[in-house]
């Protein structure tokens, strides 16, 4: 197998906040927003894995900004950690420079009967990199706890 890097699974979406994501505030859903990293990080998750892969936790999901009717938006997904089974993905919606919300998911890949199957180890190309992946690193050991 050849190695897999954690640009490799990079995966981005690009869109504009419709009238059915917005909430009764006239602002969009977290929901909404919620789903779409979900979405973008399912993606990077089975571009590594070269699986199918199944959601299996959110986080430290931080809303830091608005959107509202109009504004164009952009979920940013990409694989950072693996373990045996388990893929960390990060997500990061903005709209422009600004950030709107971040999360971190866990995926588990999976064989067509649903079971659990192992992931090649992602390889890390910079020191920026290599910090990213000893911080999910640390979160995963206090998850595990």
């Amino acid at each position: 197998m050849d190695q897999k890097t954690i640009a490799n699974t990079h995966t981005s979406h690009h869109g504009q906040v419709e009238k059915e994501d917005l909430n009764r505030y006239n602002l969009m859903h977290g929901g909404r927003l919620l789903t779409l990293c979900d979405e973008a990080g399912y993606i990077a998750a089975m571009k590594h894995a070269g699986t199918d892969c199944l959601t299996r936790a959110a986080h430290d999901v931080e809303f830091m900004s608005m959107l509202k009717k109009g504004d164009p938006y952009t979920v940013d997904a990409r694989v950072i950690l693996t373990g045996r089974t388990t893929l960390w993905v990060t997500t990061i919606v903005k709209s422009g420079e600004k950030s709107v919300m971040k999360a971190i998911f866990v995926y588990i890949a999976v064989d067509s009967a649903f079971k659990p199957t192992p992931v090649m180890k992602i390889t890390t190309e910079s020191p920026a990199e290599q910090q990213e992946q000893e911080m999910m690193k640390l979160l995963m050991s206090q998850v595990k706890r």
